[in-house]
């Protein structure tokens, strides 16, 4: 997908579609943090989470935030809509801020690198002005537990 705006949508609306008609009877807790990028607070950013199912059951709803200008976020349940996290372990998917995203031409480095251009007619001019993303921050790998008293202490510190 080659606009993060899209890419956004696309992972609150798969969030959403996985959280439909459940997640009712699931426990929900606050969940609080800053978020930073190689020590700085990373501003503008959007927060994903999904709940990882420990039985065959659906484990309940997503949750997503944006971070404001100090990298603080509250997670907010996708449905239905209410502060909190479904207790329990979680996926987490980080977006760049449309500042870091730039343009709206995607590709993928041998790197694992995710990068985008101001300038979508020319592929040669994304290698000088390209802003690199790490995929690793937008596959589901990173994790978060949420405890029953939630945790309004988060810490999600990233390094390139």
């Amino acid at each position: 997908m080659s606009d993060p705006s899209a890419w956004r949508v696309c992972l609150l609306l798969t969030s959403l579609a996985i959280g439909v008609g459940c997640g009712g009877d699931a426990a929900v807790a606050p969940v609080a943090g800053t978020l930073t990028l190689d020590g700085q607070p990373l501003a503008g950013a959007t927060i994903t989470t999904q709940p990882i199912a420990t039985d065959t059951d659906n484990p309940g709803s997503g949750s997503f935030a944006t971070t404001d200008d100090q990298g603080r976020f509250v997670l907010e349940l996708v449905k239905p809509a209410q502060k909190g996290a479904v207790v329990g372990e979680h996926r987490v998917m980080i977006s760049p801020p449309d500042s870091a995203a730039g343009g709206d031409q995607s590709q993928r480095t041998s790197e694992g690198l995710e990068v985008w251009t101001d300038d979508p007619n020319s592929a040669k001019a994304a290698a000088a002005s390209a802003r690199k993303w790490p995929v690793k921050f937008s596959d589901g790998s990173l994790r978060l537990n949420v405890p029953p008293a939630g945790n309004t202490e988060v810490r999600i510190e990233l390094s390139r």
